[in-house]
């Protein structure tokens, strides 16, 4: 039995290493031998407590066993005091998304050069602990998310599961549009205007025959872009009606960006499977959501971003204007959202630097969400959510091995999940503790 030294990242399990270029990630390439991880406790994500200590014995990349005992030959990871949790999932992700220039600006990145920068930051998010992701929306006119999701899948890159909406689809003058530009200036948009009930159907289908695995519409105005006011509900009652009936025909699945309350009310009326961001959704409307098991991601951190560090990072006065304006009202609304038992889902919106995306964790149990519950969010919900709950999410028999480890049990101090030490993906051990 051979146990790999607690504080050593050399050598690892005397298996041969794969090295990703353009990426943070250690990968040691999984084989037929178990593998044994030593966890000083284990998180139940469904009880909200730490247990243990555990074993959590890894073959052919699923968890074979959880208990005490060691197979005969087994590698050994011995993580000490560590506790182990489920692989963390991020439900709202912009993985091609470059921190500092904003769409109207960043017209000298081709495709081919976003996937490349996706691709690294979605390295990023697995080596921080994120092994699932859904990427929302991407700035490029073409598929560059679809590209890096294949790629991972299919192992030709190493990188953290994706499930995508290749594009945000909305209205001419949206969130969706650039508003900032000279009337005479013939661009492409690298998202995709739909308006009337008939385009939205066609976008729809173009977008689910390039891959899409979800669909994204603008409901109301953004923080960030320029000539839409968030308030104000972009799509009519038939249009929204027509866009889910449409995904849902086609089998796929269907949120929205929304954060005013008339936005928020007319997209779950209209029957969709979530809301992103939601900052000043109504009573009447939380009561909705509950009733139907609508899961919000309510992205707390990226509003605080804006306001605290948006100037340098090159976003508008009036964008920092707007994101302030509404940050008192958001915390006030989420708290309500929270106290009333609304399905959360983590997200981040990650227009800013991808390893700070724990920091939303904080953020959440700030405004009211109990550690647990924030956990929760980030695993066992998001995986419900995704329809993939029978093979991650928790830590059980027979499921996928994305296991990931921290030194401080989080339900004593939320942040340790911003310093994920040990990786796990599908069996393959992609961080080590130094």
């Amino acid at each position: 039995m051979n146990t790999v030294p607690r504080h050593s990242r050399a050598a690892t399990f005397a298996l041969p290493i794969l090295f990703i270029a353009a990426s943070t990630c250690r990968v040691v390439a999984a084989d037929d031998v178990p593998t044994a991880l030593r966890c000083g406790q284990i998180f139940d994500v469904v009880a909200g407590r730490a247990i243990g200590p555990a074993t959590i014995v890894v073959s052919h990349g699923k968890i074979e066993s959880i208990g005490v005992q060691v197979p005969v030959g087994a590698q050994v990871v011995d993580l000490g005091s560590m506790i182990c949790l489920p692989g963390l999932i991020d439900m709202h992700t912009h993985v091609v998304n470059t921190p500092g220039r904003s769409v109207s600006n960043d017209l000298d990145r081709s495709s081919a050069a976003r996937a490349l920068d996706g691709l690294h930051n979605a390295q990023v998010m697995l080596d921080t602990g994120f092994t699932t992701i859904r990427d929302v929306g991407a700035h490029d006119r073409y598929y560059s998310t679809v590209a890096i999701r294949d790629a991972i899948a299919n192992g030709q890159a190493t990188g953290p599961r994706m499930f995508v909406a290749p594009h945000m689809i909305g209205p001419t003058g949206s969130h969706a549009d650039i508003n900032n530009v000279a009337n005479d200036l013939q661009i492409e948009i690298p998202r995709r205007i739909a308006d009337g009930a008939d385009e939205l159907r066609r976008t729809i289908r173009e977008e689910v025959k390039f891959g899409a695995d979800w669909i994204k519409l603008a409901v109301t105005g953004g923080v960030t872009s320029v000539g839409d006011n968030p308030l104000h509900s972009a799509y009519s009652d038939e249009e929204l009606r027509a866009a889910v009936d449409e995904t849902h025909r086609l089998g796929r699945k269907i949120t929205v960006h929304a954060i005013g309350g008339a936005g928020i009310t007319a997209a779950v009326n209209a029957g969709v499977d979530c809301v992103e961001h939601g900052m000043l959704i109504d009573d009447e409307t939380i009561k909705t959501m509950k009733q139907r098991g609508i899961c919000l991601v309510p992205t707390i951190y990226v509003l605080n971003y804006v306001i605290d560090r948006g100037a340098q990072m090159g976003i508008s006065a009036a964008s920092i204007a707007k994101a302030v304006a509404l940050r008192d009202e958001r915390d006030k609304h989420m708290r309500k959202v929270f106290a009333a038992g609304v399905k959360i889902a983590f997200g981040t919106d990650t227009i800013f630097p991808p390893q700070e995306a724990p920091r939303e964790f904080g953020e959440l149990v700030k405004l009211g969400l109990s550690p647990a519950e924030a956990i929760r969010a980030a695993t066992i919900n998001a995986a419900q959510i995704l329809g993939i709950s029978d093979q991650v999410g928790t830590l059980e028999r027979g499921k996928i091995a994305d296991i990931v480890s921290v030194s401080v049990n989080p339900l004593d101090d939320i942040h340790t999940l911003e310093k994920v030490r040990f990786v796990m993906k599908s069996g393959r051990v992609i961080k080590f503790p130094l």
